[in-house]
C-alpha cells in the first residue's frame, strides 16, 4: 500500500480544508466506520490516519498524527505540543483495541508503517519540525533533532511498548517518505535530507537548501544505518513511495526536476519539473532503470505526479497518481477533463508502459493510495469534488460509474481490473472535506481505508460526528462483496485450478495452457503477506505447492493476474 502524501496530509491535519457540513446518505456498502472520540476541549484538536497495515489476527494497525487529545476506545492520548504521533489497533469489527503516542513539543508526523514477521510495528516519518533542537519521546527512548525536523524510524511491540527509535538528518528539514522490509528482516528506508546531515556514520554535504533523496538499510536489531544510495544528481528528487520488485530490488517513485540522472539514464521533463520511477539494485546500490511519462502542459500547469505504487508477482509495477492536462504513457495519452484527474498506469519489467487509465471530473480529483486484492485488481483511494467557491461539478466518473460529492471534497475507494476496467467506485463523506488515504485489502477481499473527515460524514449507514473546523481521523471497511471479482479476467495462460481444497500437505496446481517463460507462484496468508513462493517452470502446465508447516486457515494462491483461495487444514 502506499501513499497518503505528506504535503496533503499535513495540510488536512491542520484543518485548512475543513468546512461545516451535514452527513449524506450512501448505499449500504460500508461494513463499519470508526473514529476517535472528540478532542477535548472541543474545537482544539485534529487528527488523521496516514499509514496502516494488517496483522496476523486480521486487526488493522493504523498510524497518524493528532493535536490536542484523542480518545481511542478506553485510551486517551494528549499531544505534547504541536502534532504528535499515534499508533493504534482496530479489530476486524471496528473496535479500538490499543493506542500509543510518541512525540514532543515540535510538529511530528508519520509517513509509513510496516509490520515485521512477529507483528511489531515499524513506523517512519519526521519529528521536531517548528522547534529548533526539539526532542521526541518514544516511551523511554528520546530522540534529539540536529536543528529543524529530523527523520525517524521507530519500533512498537505488539503489546504497545516502544522498543527502538533512531534518527537521521541535520539542521534543515529531513524526513522518511516510506519503508519496507527486505527478505532478511532489515528495513529499507526511503527519505530525504536537506543540505548537510547524517545517516548513521555517513555524512551528507550538499549545498544549503538542496534536497537529497536517500535509500538506506536499517538493522532493526542493532539500530545501525547502512547507506545504499545518496540519490541522483543534480539534487532535488523528492520521493513519494517505494516497493520491492520480485528480485528484491527497490522501486522508487516521486517528483523531480528536469535533467536528473539515475545511473546511466537522464530524465527530461517539460518546464524543468516532472515525475519519475526508478529502480535501485539493493546489492550494488546502483540505479538500473529510470522512466518518466511525457507530459504536455501549459506554462502554469503543475506536473503529473506519481503518489503510490505496487509490484505484483510477475514484476509488473502499477502506479497511482494525479495528472493535469495531457500525459503520455507509452502508446496511451491521458487528458484531464477539467482540473486534476486520477490515473493508474502499468510498467512492465523492461521499463515499458503497457496500460494507462484515468478517472475524475471537472473538479479536483486527487489520488492517495493503492493496493492489490487477491484477484490482481487495483484498489485505489483519494478525494474527488470541488472545494470552496470553485464548484464546476460535484461528480467524478470511474468508467461508467459516477460518484457525486455532497458539496466539497469527498473520499472514494475504487477498483480497477487487471485489464484496465473500473469495476467499482464508492464514495463517503459529507459537505465538509473528506479524504481516503491508506488502504489495505485482506485475503477475503475486504478493503480497510483510513483518512480524515470534517463535520458529519456518512459511510453507508454509519455517520461519524466531528468538529466542522478541524480534521478528524477515521478507519472504515468495505465488504468483499463490493470489491471482489473473479479470475475470469486473467488470460488463459494465467488461469489455474487448485486441488484438493482444503489441502493438508500439498496442493496440485494445473494450468490449461503452458507459458513460454517461468512464472512465480505466491502463497499469501490471510492478511496478504507472502509465506511461500515457487516457480512454475516454462512450458509446464502443472506444479505441486507445498503447504506443510503452515498454520491452518485461509490462504491465497496468486500467479500473475489470477488468484484462487486455498484452505489449509
Amino acid at each position: 500500500m502506499k501513499k497518503f502524501t505528506v504535503g496533503l496530509r499535513h495540510l488536512l491535519c491542520f484543518g485548512l480544508l475543513a468546512a461545516p457540513g451535514l452527513a449524506r446518505a450512501q448505499a449500504q456498502r460500508w461494513q463499519w466506520a470508526a473514529a476517535p472520540g472528540p478532542a477535548a476541549p472541543a474545537g482544539l484538536g485534529s487528527s488523521g490516519v496516514s499509514a496502516m497495515a494488517l496483522d496476523a489476527a486480521g486487526n488493522t494497525v493504523v498510524a497518524g498524527q493528532f493535536h490536542g487529545t484523542l480518545t481511542l476506545g478506553t485510551t486517551t492520548l494528549t499531544s505534547a505540543g504541536h502534532n504528535d504521533i499515534f499508533v493504534a489497533k482496530v479489530s476486524p469489527t471496528g473496535q479500538w483495541l490499543q493506542a500509543v503516542r510518541a512525540g514532543g513539543a515540535g510538529d511530528d508526523l508519520v509517513s509509513a508503517l510496516k509490520l515485521d514477521a512477529a507483528g511489531n510495528a515499524v513506523v517512519g516519518g519526521r519529528f521536531g519540525n517548528l522547534v529548533t533542537g526539539a526532542t521526541a519521546a518514544f516511551g523511554p527512548l528520546t530522540l534529539i533533532s540536529a536543528g529543524n525536523a529530523d527523520a525517524f524510524v521507530a519500533t512498537l511491540s505488539t503489546t504497545g511498548q516502544w522498543t527502538q527509535a533512531v534518527r537521521a538528518g541535520g539542521t534543515n528539514a529531513d524526513q522518511v517518505a516510506d519503508l519496507v522490509f527486505d527478505g532478511t528482516g532489515n528495513v529499507l528506508v526511503l527519505g530525504t535530507i536537506t543540505g548537510s546531515g547524517n545517516l548513521g556514520s555517513h555524512v551528507f554535504n550538499a549545498p544549503a537548501g538542496t534536497m537529497q533523496l536517500f535509500v538506506g538499510r536499517l538493522n532493526p536489531g542493532t539500530g545501525t544505518w547502512t547507506l545504499l544510495n545518496q540519490g541522483p544528481p543534480p539534487y532535488g528528487a523528492q520521493p513519494s513511495a517505494l516497493a520491492l520488485d520480485v528480485a528484491g530490488n527497490v522501486v522508487v517513485v516521486g517528483h523531480c526536476g528536469s535533467g536528473i540522472t539515475f545511473g546511466s539514464t537522464t530524465l527530461i521533463s517539460s518546464r524543468n519539473e516532472g515525475t519519475f520511477l526508478a529502480r535501485l539494485n539493493t546489492t550494488s546500490g546502483q540505479w538500473t532503470q529510470a522512466v518518466t511519462p511525457v507530459q504536455s502542459r501549459s506554462s502554469n500547469a503543475p506536473p503529473t505526479t506519481i503518489n503510490a505504487l505496487v509490484v505484483d508477482a510477475t514484476g509488473t509495477i502499477t502506479v497511482l497518481g494525479t495528472l493535469l492536462e495531457s500525459t503520455t504513457f507509452g502508446n496511451t495519452t491521458l487528458t484531464s477533463v477539467g482540473s486534476y484527474d486520477i490515473f493508474v498506469a502499468k510498467l512492465d519489467a523492461s521499463g515499458q508502459w503497457t496500460q494507462a487509465v484515468r478517472a475524475g471530473g471537472l473538479a479536483n480529483d486527487i489520488a492517495s493510495s493503492i493496493a492489490l486484492d487477491a484477484d490482481g485488481n487495483a484498489v485505489v483511494t483519494g478525494l474527488f469534488g470541488p472545494y470552496g467557491g470553485f464548484s464546476p461539478s460535484l461528480t467524478a466518473s470511474f468508467g461508467n460509474i459516477t460518484l457525486t460529492s455532497a458539496g466539497q471534497y469527498d473520499a472514494f475507494v475504487a477498483t480497477l481490473s487487471p485489464s484496465g476496467q473500473w469495476l467499482q467506485a464508492v464514495g463517503a463523506g459529507g459537505t465538509g472535506s473528506d479524504v481516503a488515504g491508506p488502504v489495505v485489502v485482506d485475503a477475503a477481499g475486504n478493503a480497510t481505508v483510513g483518512g480524515i473527515y470534517t463535520g458529519l460524514a456518512a459511510f453507508g449507514n454509519t455517520a461519524l460526528t466531528g468538529d466542522s473546523n478541524y480534521a478528524m481521523a477515521f478507519v472504515a471497511r468495505l465488504s468483499s462483496g463490493v470489491l471482489a471479482t473473479h479470475a475470469a479476467s486473467a488470460t488463459a495462460a494465467e488461469a489455474f485450478s487448485v486441488a484438493p481444497n482444503p489441502a493438508t500437505g500439498a496442493a496440485h496446481l494445473a494450468w490449461p495452457e503452458a507459458s513460454s517463460t517461468a512464472r512465480p507462484v505466491q502463497l499469501l496468508d490471510a492478511v496478504g503477506r507472502e509465506v511461500r513462493r515457487q516457480l512454475l517452470p516454462a512450458r509446464a502446465t502443472a506444479t505441486t505447492l507445498d503447504v506443510t508447516g503452515l498454520a491452518p486457515g485461509l490462504y491465497v494462491v496468486r500467479c500473475g493476474a489470477a488468484a484462487s483461495r486455498l484452505r489449509v487444514e
